[in-house]
């Protein structure tokens, strides 16, 4: 069975007040008894140096031993109470007060204080030797603890009531205080039963915004604001990739129209239409491949794989591969740096990375793309510099935002940059624009060991 928060809550306080109460009576009783005891021993020293004193003044009247413990047993009277005087060798001389039910002869030797049952009546004995110039006897005094035993009975049967009565209350105070302590928790459980994906700006409402169920709210408050941000980056990231596949899909669909709206033509004609639909075809296989990269990457579902590797060997074979787009815009590619700077990445990735830079570089460059491979300590730095117009100033904070493209002319996707900075980020680099003005631009990216 699975308790709700109430009923564990009251569960536990009520066990932790049966705990203190059961330790408190427990306390109690034993305090009680043992100072009720001391008060008793007190009265009984008090009536043996009663006796003692009687048995004193009987001596110094001259009687003897005999003779003045019978005139003892007659002068010290104490109700409830029983007093014997016994010889050294243990003869009886006198017993009075109240009866014992057995015989019972003091023992010999120092003062004792001592618990003893005679006929299975608990009695409570003091007991000691005195000596008297020639007189010599053992006195002792005993009283029943049937008083005691009656008061411990009395004060554990009101201490059981109190007890029980304390449990009832606890109880019910500890369902009351849960109840009343769990409400704001409950309004705050409707409030986010009514959050859906149609609302994700509705947040919940505390009614006490500084205790531990406010900061709780506060804290539910900034995952909805995340998870708000996420909602609307993705509803983004699905209109921008939607207006973006629509124009390659919208060409080839209209280039298919075209061509086969005439019965008739020429196979120029129909090279022409098939050019126009593979280009826009490789435009779209790119952007889907951007895309699904982007989305495996915030899913964090593309694992790296390390290897060795020089990067200026990589950032030579990407500015290579290259060339080839940058000849036909008028452009050099040109490499320095470091040599044989050794690092450890995915291949793969960061020649990705290498090559989304150089291209972007050389689609703004006027003539020039210089690429700089510097080794910093264990890591390294790739720095890729064009002579371009630069990035406006309004635009430097953008550039690295999905589908941004600061040339509407260009047929890329502007998802070039985010998976480069994705890429840096991943191995645990930065990517950021280091300066931009109408001398070009200068992305860099920092490798650490």
């Amino acid at each position: 069975m699975t308790w709700s928060i109430r009923g564990r809550l009251t569960a536990w306080y009520s066990l932790v007040v049966v705990v203190v109460l059961i330790a408190g009576a427990v306390a109690v009783a034993v305090v009680e008894d043992r100072l009720a005891l001391e008060r008793l021993d007190g009265e009984l020293e008090r009536l043996m140096l009663t006796l003692e004193g009687v048995m004193r003044t009987e001596f110094g009247e001259g009687l003897s031993l005999q003779a003045a413990a019978d005139e003892a047993s007659s002068e010290v009277v104490a109700p409830d109470r029983t007093l014997v005087l016994t010889r050294p060798d243990g003869d009886v001389l006198a017993v009075w007060g109240q009866p014992l039910a057995d015989a019972w002869q003091p023992p010999l030797g120092a003062p004792a204080l001592q618990t003893i049952t005679l006929n299975s009546m608990r009695l409570r004995a003091f007991s000691r030797p005195v000596t008297h110039n020639q007189h010599r006897y053992v006195a002792a005094v005993m009283v029943s603890l049937d008083d005691i035993e009656s008061e411990r009975e009395r004060l554990l049967l009101a201490l059981s009531a109190g007890v029980f009565v304390a449990i009832v209350v606890a109880v019910a105070g500890g369902w009351v205080v849960g109840r009343q302590s769990l409400y704001p928790l409950t309004v705050l459980a409707g409030q986010a039963s009514g959050i859906t994906e149609r609302d994700p700006n509705a947040r919940l409402h505390p009614p006490n915004p500084n205790d531990e169920l406010g900061r709780f709210a506060g804290a539910f408050n900034g995952l909805l604001d995340r998870l708000a941000s996420v909602l609307h980056a993705q509803r983004q990231f699905m209109a921008d990739a939607s207006h973006e596949m629509r124009t390659p899909v919208s060409v080839v669909r209209t280039t298919a129209q075209v061509t086969l709206a005439r019965s008739l033509r020429t196979e120029q004609d129909y090279r022409e239409s098939l050019a126009i639909v593979e280009e826009q075809s490789t435009r779209l296989a790119r952007l889907v491949d951007a895309m699904f990269l982007l989305s495996r990457a915030e899913a964090a579902g593309i694992p790296l794989i390390r290897e060795p590797l020089y990067l200026d060997e990589l950032v030579g074979d990407c500015a290579r591969a290259l060339r080839v787009l940058a000849t036909e815009r008028g452009v050099d590619v040109l490499t320095c740096g470091d040599t044989e700077v050794s690092w450890t990445g995915d291949n793969g990735l960061l020649r990705q990375m290498v090559s989304n830079l150089l291209e972007n570089a050389i689609r703004y460059a006027k003539g020039v793309v210089t690429v700089t491979v510097t080794r910093a300590g264990n890591g390294a730095t790739i720095q890729v510099s064009d002579d371009g117009e630069g990035v406006p100033v309004a635009e430097q904070t953008r550039i690295f935002d999905r589908f941004v493209r600061l040339n509407p002319r260009s047929n890329g996707a502007g998802l070039g940059l985010p998976i480069a900075r994705w890429i840096a980020e991943a191995h645990g680099g930065t990517l950021v624009l280091e300066s931009s003005g109408p001398t070009g631009s200068s992305f860099i990216v920092s490798l650490p060991a």
